[in-house]
Formats: structure tokens, C-alpha cells, sequence
């Protein structure tokens, strides 16, 4: 285990390299200043972010299903390992216990995360790995977000718009369309003017 770091996660947010990518930027627990970005797809974006931003859905999302059949299997979820970097692609293993045993599972490390998220379980890398990969500085982290970045206008409610029932009924709309996102910064909104009450 000592050649493996544990990892956090830093954000989670669009990217400019498709419409349904997202950048999932993951750094060391013990040194903050080694990160490095993945990029995931829209499915796993949401189902990260509705666990980060603790959203309530109507109906559990398929990384919630498989917690309840290993839950229901016997199998318990022990950690996730990000274990290389090939082609541009980032493979990872999760570890499961059944019955004293170990078994490791090829996995993407998008689902992998999403996984251990809803297990709290941790989430670690090859110390080796992670060093030739990292954003080495800040200067270059910067350069690297505004490279994996983009601005998307999203319109803000005003409070003299719209009312807080109206915000809950479009909030309870996105969580039935399975909208997370909208869903995400509704419910911010709507903690925003409840606060200036």
C-alpha cells in the first residue's frame, strides 16, 4: 500500500472537448499540490455530482443499484485503485472482499469513483503514476483548465422573476427528467433566496 496515494476529488465541471465530456480533476490527499484531470462522460459526471451535491432522486441512478447488489451479494467494496495511464486512457481496479477473499475488478475510473463515492470508500493511485502525470504548478493548472474549459451561460433567476414555488416545481421538473445539473443549481437558487429572507 505504500506505493499508492489516496486521492480527492477537486471538481467536477464541462469540458470543451465534447458536448457530453466533463473534466474530473482529482489531486493527493497528502500532497494537494499533485493533481491531475480525467476526462468522464455526462452519466458519470451526473452520478459524482448528485453524490457531492447530496441530490435526492426520485429513482436510484445505476451506481446507486450496484451498491444495493453488493450490498445484497456479500461483497464488500474495499477501495478503488487508479492503476495506469495508456493512450490517453486511464484504467482502475476495484478491490471487493467476499468471505476473506480479495477480487479485483477491471473497472473506468469514472464508474470506479462513482462507486467508492457511494460506499465512502477511498479512492487511491500509484504514486508513480500520479508524478508523470500531474499539473506540476498552478501557472500550468491554469493552463491546463482554460484548455479543458468552457463558459456556458446558464440563466441566473432573479428573485423578482420568479418565486421559490416556481423554482421548486422547475427543481422537482429536472429531478423527474433525471436533469441533475439544473436540478443542482436550482436547489442552489432556491437556498440563495430563501437566505435573503
Amino acid at each position: 500500500m505504500n506505493d499508492y496515494l489516496k486521492l480527492s476529488i477537486v471538481s467536477v465541471s464541462p469540458s470543451s472537448v465534447g458536448a457530453s465530456s466533463f473534466i474530473l480533476l482529482l489531486q493527493s490527499e497528502d500532497h494537494p499540490n499533485l493533481r491531475f484531470p480525467i476526462v468522464i462522460g455526462n452519466q458519470e459526471a451526473q452520478a459524482i455530482s448528485v453524490y457531492l451535491e447530496q441530490i435526492q432522486t426520485s429513482r436510484p441512478l445505476t451506481h446507486d443499484l450496484f451498491i444495493q447488489v453488493i450490498e445484497k451479494s456479500n461483497l464488500d467494496l474495499n477501495r478503488v485503485l487508479i492503476t495506469d495511464f495508456k493512450e490517453g486512457i486511464f484504467y482502475a481496479k476495484i478491490e471487493f472482499f467476499q468471505d476473506g477473499s480479495l477480487i479485483e475488478m477491471d473497472a473506468r475510473p469514472s464508474d470506479s469513483i462513482a462507486l467508492a463515492l457511494r460506499a465512502q470508500k477511498h479512492i487511491y493511485i500509484k504514486e508513480s503514476l500520479l508524478k508523470s502525470i500531474c499539473i506540476p504548478d498552478e501557472e500550468e493548472e491554469d493552463e491546463i483548465e482554460e484548455d479543458l474549459s468552457f463558459s456556458v451561460d446558464i440563466p441566473v433567476y432573479q428573485p423578482s422573476t420568479i418565486s421559490i414555488a416556481e423554482l421548486e416545481e422547475l427543481l422537482q421538473k429536472a429531478l423527474l427528467e433525471e436533469n441533475y445539473e439544473e436540478a443542482a443549481r436550482l436547489r442552489d437558487q432556491i437556498e440563495v433566496l430563501n437566505n435573503q429572507k
